[in-house]
């Protein structure tokens, strides 16, 4: 909490306690006793407010500990009977001077302590458990903040580190095309590498931000496959469909891209086509990703779902969406379908 926004509310605090405190006094109006009890209240909310703060600044996050409370509450109890002793009497000696004034201190310290001990003493222990209580919600509170901070700090750093194991990944996968392409098809290479130009820009500028719009993301996974289709004689082999008005929708970026790469790192070339089939479906807040292919026989996917770092991406998912998105995977007679649906709500 901001020290203005505190001070203020203390400021506010005591300002409420002593115009009760006051208004308690309203009944004395026209009588002698009116400014002796006044000066009297003020005194006992004076002593209040020394008894708050004693606790409030004694309690520290060193001292919640079993063995120091143990000693802060016997030094509070102490505190307690012998200063509402003192305060019963000092808070007693305007009176006495208007009711007892050829000895104000001798009445104060016999009837004066007698009639106000309790009064005192349940005051100054309200008070004393108030500041203790305030001060360990403070603590409580400004350990919550920091917390929060230390865990949203995480989950920016864990994100970054997952693009980065994300990215180097795609990476290596186009490079090993381009250089296949350059021994035998060094045209093809030439537009290989504009395309790569495009998709690396988008890497650098956009994928450090939290959330970019759709049709960047989607003109990322065109120039992507557009660098794949490079590599078939079968133009037909990759499906890409996409329905739905997504120019004012705002996503993570490369979410979709280790689906995207896995299908072509594991699809078999092979198959009858398409071979590769990917459909992006946006309604409203709420899309739908899908991706197909045929998989080798030896592929490691035959074995295990992580071949494109499932474990990374699932964890990614998590971070962003919480419990806002749906994964499923399947992998059934050497057929590999993702399907995601994404709430952005």
């Amino acid at each position: 909490m901001e020290t203005k926004t505190l001070k203020r509310l203390h400021i506010f605090f005591w300002i409420a306690v002593f115009v009760f405190a006051i208004m308690n006094t309203l009944a004395y109006i026209g009588n002698e006793l009116f400014f002796p009890v006044v000066t009297s209240v003020s005194m006992r909310t004076v002593f209040n407010m020394l008894t708050f703060y004693l606790f409030y600044f004694s309690i520290t996050p060193k001292i919640i500990t079993k063995e120091k409370i143990f000693i802060f509450t016997a030094g509070g109890i102490i505190y307690l009977t012998v200063f509402s002793f003192i305060y019963s009497f000092l808070y007693y000696i305007p009176i006495s001077y208007k009711i007892a004034s050829s000895n104000p201190f001798t009445y104060s310290l016999t009837t004066g302590i007698k009639n106000a001990i309790y009064n005192i003493f349940a005051y100054q222990t309200i008070f004393a458990i108030s500041g203790s209580l305030s001060k360990v919600s403070l603590i409580w509170y400004s350990n919550q903040i920091k917390q929060h901070e230390t865990a949203k700090q995480n989950i920016t750093t864990e994100l970054a580190m997952l693009r980065a194991q994300i990215n180097p990944h795609f990476l290596f996968n186009t490079l090993n095309n381009i250089k296949s392409l350059i021994k035998t098809m060094p045209s093809k290479a030439v537009i290989s590498i504009d395309k790569l130009n495009g998709i690396m820009e988008y890497m650098i500028n956009e994928s450090s931000y939290e959330k970019v719009p759709m049709r960047k993301e989607i003109e990322h996974i065109k120039n992507y496959l557009e660098l794949e289709k490079i590599r078939y004689s079968d133009a037909g082999y990759i499906d890409f469909r996409i329905s739905g008005n997504y120019e004012t929708t705002d996503i993570p970026p490369l979410i979709f891209m280790p689906f995207i790469e896995n299908a072509f790192k594991h699809g078999n070339k092979l198959s009858k086509s398409p071979g590769i089939e990917i459909g992006i479906e946006i309604s409203g807040e709420e899309i739908n990703f899908r991706t197909k292919n045929y998989i080798k026989e030896k592929s490691e996917m035959q074995s295990r779902n992580s071949g494109f770092g499932l474990t990374n991406i699932r964890r990614r998912l998590d971070l962003i969406f919480e419990n806002r998105y749906r994964l499923e995977i399947t992998n059934s007679d050497n057929i590999f379908s993702v399907n995601l649906k994404l709430n952005l709500r």
